[in-house]
């Protein structure tokens, strides 16, 4: 996990608060006592950072202007690809990928259960998570770390 100070350079807290990455639950607003899937993403970055745990977000479900979408279909962007990927080889697979949803409601779409099985096939970890803390157990078990950690 050396790499990710490569990439991403040493955020302290002031630094996550300042771009809305803090996890400070409090500040964060929840709908019908839920937090959004944005909110919970936001919580499991500010978590994958302090593990300095290298990852990538896949754009996909943005809101985006008619022309965005399009530039952004014609540079390959293709629905229901996973929100959160991890590449790191552990316990036979490729790499993890993480479809993340709210804790209640969300259910995957047929493209994301399509790029569930494709990725499967293909030897790559996939999983859905209900919200921020089942996604960090996933993590936790995919790379053999105690939840706590």
């Amino acid at each position: 996990m050396n790499a990710y100070a490569d990439l991403y350079g040493e955020a302290n807290e002031r630094q996550l608060s300042i771009i809305g990455l803090d996890n400070d639950e409090s500040k964060i607003k929840k709908i019908n006592n839920c937090p959004s899937e944005f909110q919970e993403q936001c919580k499991l970055v500010v978590w994958l950072r302090k593990k300095r745990i290298v990852h990538h977000h896949s754009p996909n479900g943005m809101k985006s202007s008619y022309h965005e979408g399009a530039k952004f279909k014609r540079l390959g962007t293709m629905p229901g690809f996973p929100d959160i990927i991890i590449p790191y080889a552990r316990k036979g697979y490729h790499g993890l990928y993480i479809e993340l949803k709210r804790v209640s409601g969300g259910v995957l779409s047929e493209s994301q259960k399509w790029w569930r099985d494709f990725l499967a096939k293909e030897g790559y970890a996939w999983h859905e998570a209900k919200g921020c803390s089942q996604a960090k157990q996933i993590i936790c078990d995919y790379f053999g770390l105690q939840a706590g950690e």
